[in-house]
């Protein structure tokens, strides 16, 4: 299985021999970790976390959060942002930031700053190093890689301890990405070196919870910071994280005990894992984004107003959860055609679609086409003017759970005479076709980010102000309509004004199905309590739990207690 991301192309392993290098030296590593981890907790009397991480080269990333791809924990760890934004319910916690308040026309955001918060170099924290941070995204735009001066105008720290931030008009979603996906830097650090994108240093000076102690090209180890705001929540002394190139070598050492937490995708993790102890090791899946069958609606068999019937035909045509187990091996939910992520979103469900179904409806598929004028042709597909309905299907040819959906789904159509075509790209490939503005396939295999609320999920792929290159309306779905919807939920923050327009959108999904949903997606947590206890789980998602994530892996860390 081929690690990747939702948005955008896996990181790549610099050379064959590096990777096998690479491989060989951290397996050892840890072979030597799961044999002395005991001894040496019980000499040092250190609660130690290992987790395991994606692709990283300790010795040439930065520990900086805006060189683009920081180092494993730098983000999180060392530095903090203003408020934890849980993905499930989007419920805030304070950290920076002690409280937020808007302006009765949504145009200005005042932070409360945390007071008698220092840097790890003994510095004191303040709302200047909070203005200074955005301001420094303004100066170098590259840094600014969630685009919040989109919507900003200024940013300023009225005293030590407030800063006020002036929209361009209003939009308070945005609140979730400035308190929740701003790492905040030190002035007195930062302001000297220029370009943050461009900085590396192995000495990190941050308010978070650890300190990076050393670090190797392959591992990197953080240690406890004594003088951290809220240290006495921190029961974990130290966090190390060994450094694997691909699934394999993970699959191997996940089970031996050798790591505490790890977050990735292998279909057989219940028999490889879970099954290995049952007592500790554990699985949080956690339903936070969407694997979708993306329509091009410029085609014109399947797009716009033409091709209605034909999506709504595919759509009723599938059974989602004989594509989610196919998928998935059942680890990760049938998605919904509401385009909720569900069960997460499930407070946002309108109730005439409480019990909708993921299973195929091919009579339903059938109408559909046969109201629209196809006719059944005698080789049992549908035809139109001498042809047949025939569709195509692009995937990546290393994604395997896609390509075994992707034969499942041209299956499922075939039943209800749909041909569908499958045809693979390299990696490399598929993300530029997606994102080149032109639109060039039919169908395609779409990972989707979903959000605190449908809006965000929502307003991504379907405000037909992202259509283009570059953006993310990879469907080209234009509705005015929906972009009224889209319009109302963001330009306040009153509960049941918002909860009317997501339903809606809810509403025009379910009767036009601009991408057709299979199944929903996790941030793949696998975690063991041998050493440790407080992991979020499906009772308590206190957060998605991925240690892939960076706002979510320092507040599991700070709920870990460890085993005594």
């Amino acid at each position: 299985m081929t690690l990747r991301s939702l948005s955008a192309p896996p990181l790549k392993v610099k050379s064959k021999t590096t990777a096998i290098l690479s491989t060989l030296l951290v397996f050892f590593t840890l072979l030597l970790t799961a044999c002395n981890s005991s001894s040496s907790q019980a000499s040092s009397n250190k609660h130690i976390l290992t987790i395991a991480t994606q692709s990283y080269d300790f010795a040439q990333a930065g520990f900086n959060p805006f060189n683009g791809h920081p180092n494993a924990g730098a983000a999180g760890l060392i530095y903090e942002t203003l408020d934890f934004v849980n993905v499930n319910g989007g419920s805030f916690t304070p950290m920076l930031s002690t409280g937020y308040s808007w302006s009765p026309d949504y145009k200005q955001l005042t932070f409360a700053i945390r007071q008698g918060v220092k840097w790890n170099d003994g510095q004191a924290f303040s709302a200047n190093d909070v203005a200074f941070t955005f301001n420094e995204m303004k100066k170098y735009p590259a840094s600014d890689t969630n685009g919040v001066w989109s919507y900003l105008s200024s940013v300023t720290a009225t005293n030590a301890n407030t800063v006020v931030m002036t929209f361009q008009k209003p939009y308070p979603p945005e609140l979730v990405t400035i308190a929740g996906h701003v790492y905040i830097i030190p002035q007195h650090v930062f302001a000297s070196v220029g370009d943050p994108t461009q900085y590396l240093t192995d000495h990190p000076v941050g308010t978070g919870p650890f300190k990076l102690t050393s670090y190797q090209a392959n591992v990197a180890v953080y240690d406890k910071n004594s003088s951290y705001w809220q240290a006495s929540k921190v029961k974990v002394d130290e966090v190390r994280y060994p450094e694997y190139k691909d699934n394999s070598t993970l699959q191997l050492a996940l089970p031996k005990g050798a790591i505490d937490w790890a977050g990735y995708f292998s279909p057989t993790l219940n028999q490889d894992f879970v099954q290995k102890d049952t007592a500790h090791n554990h699985l949080f899946m956690d339903s936070i984004n969407l694997y979708s069958v993306c329509v091009n609606q410029k085609d014109p068999v399947v797009g716009g107003q033409v091709g209605l019937p034909v999506r709504l035909a595919l759509s009723a045509a599938l059974d989602r959860t004989q594509i989610a187990q196919q998928a998935t091996a059942g680890l990760e939910p049938p998605a919904s055609v509401t385009g909720l992520v569900l069960p997460t979103a499930q407070s946002w469900l309108a109730p005439q679609y409480s019990n909708l179904s993921t299973s195929a409806d091919a009579t339903t598929a059938k109408k559909d086409l046969t109201d629209a004028g196809w006719t059944m042709g005698s080789d049992g597909y549908f035809q139109k003017n001498g042809k047949d309905l025939t569709l195509s299907l692009r995937s990546v040819d290393t994604y395997s759970d896609w390509n075994a959906a992707a034969q499942l789904i041209a299956s499922e159509a075939k039943t209800v005479g749909i041909k569908i075509n499958n045809t693979t790209v390299g990696e490399n490939d598929y993300y530029t076709l997606r994102s080149d503005g032109k639109y060039n396939y039919q169908l395609m295999f779409c990972g989707m980010v979903g959000g605190p609320t449908p809006y965000y999920l929502y307003n991504q792929y379907l405000n037909s102000s992202g259509i283009g290159q570059g953006k993310f309306n990879f469907v080209a779905w234009n509705d005015p309509a929906t972009d009224r919807y889209l319009n109302q939920y963001a330009s306040t923050t009153n509960q049941t004004t918002q909860m009317q327009a997501i339903q809606g959108i809810e509403k025009i999904f379910v009767a036009n199905q601009p991408f057709i949903p299979l199944w929903t997606g996790a941030d793949y947590d696998e975690y063991s309590t041998r050493h440790f206890t407080g992991w979020p789980d499906q009772s308590n998602p206190y957060s998605s739990g991925s240690p892939n994530t960076a706002p979510d892996y320092e507040q599991v860390i700070l709920h870990l207690v460890p085993v005594s």
